[in-house]
């Protein structure tokens, strides 16, 4: 048995010997490991790109819709759902989903545009504790009107109605200096504070101030403070509460309230920067939102204002049991946990807005669950048991057959690859047959002075193996090429769409890695029967031949 120093200083020498052969046998492999780290990259990339938009293993939980009539009649998502839900071994987690089921519409300025959009149909409610993508949403993304120690919630004068009840800008804070301060003992800014007077109930009957709590509906009556608002140089309302930049004075419990604090996902994002920013002539939106919202003056300048119980769309007849009123939201952040297309906060502001205008019903009735499963694979029992126990369905998923249809396209790209690595395979077999042909009389010496059959097939072997990892390195480094000549394309003459991605390929360890395994074992595989070959000869015979 040849030593290992010597076989493989043998095998190097051999191969660099021979620049013909080893550039005839190594161009396939360089070849073929190109292609083949290139597609895996690239489809690991959609890959983790599509798990972004559809998270995998999560499902949306939603009623059959069923009609009578005009009567929509589909069975009701309630907490006792979510319960049973819950129950299940294979769920980790289940997230109800409200809908504002009222109209709404949205008021707001965006680089000196005054833009007005519908919110009813396009914002939901979800727990804060599903939305955990960033600590900064994490602390700003809950309930603030529960909290009712909260300092900055004193009495105010709310801003004066238009005389068409027209939804206004979220008013401007004060200069520095005359903005309200917390009360203390001794009254407002170290002046007598005014005296509390009742709210004048209006004529229609609906109730002058509502503080409602999430469960009961009921309303509480805070006491207006007189006296004239904060007022700017011309006149106009300013916005009189601690910290304006988070508070805003609401009219109905006229108090210094937490603006609404609202998430978007991506999605929304992508659409604004791909096809609104372009039409409409507006800067595009970076994708970090502290530094987006850094630019533009701190988090006061997300703020804009909601119209709940009206509506920009005519000829909309939907009954509401309140009185339409102006709320202020604030972008806090993006999020993946936010509906697709619209805005997200807390559940719990959609379920007092849902009691105080549609009802008890509609404050009680979830739109969908997201349910987190502990194991992706366990996703079609999941749904027969839903359907046969239920009677409950999962949404049709995008992101499932997104991700079936990548998986063939994964398949067929690498199918490709294999195929080209294996013609190199039998290129390799044939320039080797060739080699042990021209080097007989050398094998032949080999023999006579000593080696083995199996020390004559190591160094062919030996050779072959060499071959590959030299050619499947160049294929590996040729593909990394390749990917960056791509995204250089990509991102200087490819123009923006949503989710498009710095780069198109994701080279992880065990695809180069994989790449460098595919390229000698298949070389190996080439030289197989000619090492065979080789190991067979007769040292006198092969000595003999010219």
């Amino acid at each position: 048995m040849m030593p290992i120093g010597n076989l493989s200083k043998m095998v190097v020498a051999n191969t660099l010997r021979s620049p013909r052969h080893f550039v005839l046998s190594a161009f396939g492999i360089v070849i073929g490991i190109a292609t083949f780290v290139v597609f895996l990259a690239s489809t690991e990339q959609v890959s983790a790109v599509l798990e972004k938009i559809f998270p995998l293993e999560q499902v949306q939980v939603v009623a059959p819709r069923a009609v009578l009539g005009t009567l929509d009649v589909s069975k009701k998502l309630d907490d006792n759902i979510v319960q049973t839900i819950l129950k299940r071994p294979e769920v980790k987690q289940a997230i109800p989903r409200m809908n504002l089921v009222f109209p709404a519409f949205g008021r707001g300025s965006f680089e000196g545009n005054d833009l007005k959009f519908e919110v009813g149909g396009f914002a939901d409610g979800v727990d804060p504790s599903f939305v955990r993508d960033d600590p900064r949403i994490i602390e700003l993304f809950k309930d603030w009107q529960s909290d009712e120690k909260d300092p900055h919630r004193i009495a105010c004068v709310p801003p004066p109605k238009t005389d068409d009840d027209e939804v206004i800008q979220s008013p401007k804070a004060p200069p520095k200096g005359r903005q309200t301060k917390v009360p203390t003992s001794n009254g407002w800014d170290s002046q007598p504070a005014p005296a509390p007077t009742p709210q004048t109930p209006p004529a229609d009957g609906s109730a002058a101030t509502a503080a409602p709590d999430s469960g009961s509906g009921s309303v509480a009556v805070t006491p207006a403070p007189t006296g004239a608002y904060v007022a700017g140089k011309n006149g106009e309302y300013l916005n009189p509460c601690p910290e304006p930049d988070r508070y805003y004075c609401d009219e109905e419990t006229l108090r210094c309230e937490h603006r609404v604090p609202i998430v978007m996902s991506p999605t929304m994002i992508e659409l604004y920067n791909g096809q609104f920013a372009k039409s409409h002539g507006l800067p595009i939106a970076d994708t970090d939102f502290v530094k987006f919202v850094t630019q533009r003056g701190g988090l006061g300048s997300m703020r804009f204002s909601i119209g709940l119980g009206q509506t920009t769309i005519a000829g909309s007849n939907t009954a509401i049991k309140h009185k339409p009123r102006r709320v202020e939201g604030v972008l806090v952040g993006i999020s993946h946990s936010a509906m697709p297309i619209g805005m997200t906060m807390p559940i719990q502001y959609i379920q007092r807005w849902n009691l105080q205008y549609m009802g008890e019903q509609a404050a009680t009735t979830y739109s969908s669950i997201i349910v987190t499963l502990k194991d992706r694979n366990k996703i079609a029992p999941f749904a027969q048991w839903l359907q046969d126990k239920l009677d409950l369905r999962l949404e049709d998923s995008l992101g499932e057959k997104f991700a079936t249809v990548l998986f063939v396209v994964r398949l067929v790209l690498v199918l490709i690859s294999l195929i080209i690595i294996g013609i190199s395979a039998i290129n390799i077999a044939h320039n080797f047959f060739m080699q042990v042909t021209e080097r007989r009389r050398e094998l032949g010496l080999l023999r006579a002075i000593g080696a083995t059959q199996s020390d004559v097939r190591m160094v062919v072997l030996g050779e072959a193996a060499l071959i590959g990892l030299i050619g499947g390195l160049l294929g590996v480094l040729l593909g990394m090429a390749i990917a960056a000549g791509i995204d250089y394309a990509s991102a200087h003459y490819l123009p923006r769409f949503p989710y498009k991605p710095a780069t198109w390929f994701s080279f992880k360890w065990w695809i180069w890695g994989g790449g460098l395994a595919c390229a000698a074992g298949f070389a190996v595989l080439g030289g197989y029967l000619p090492a065979r070959r080789a190991s067979t000869m007769e040292p006198a015979q092969a000595l003999t031949q010219n």
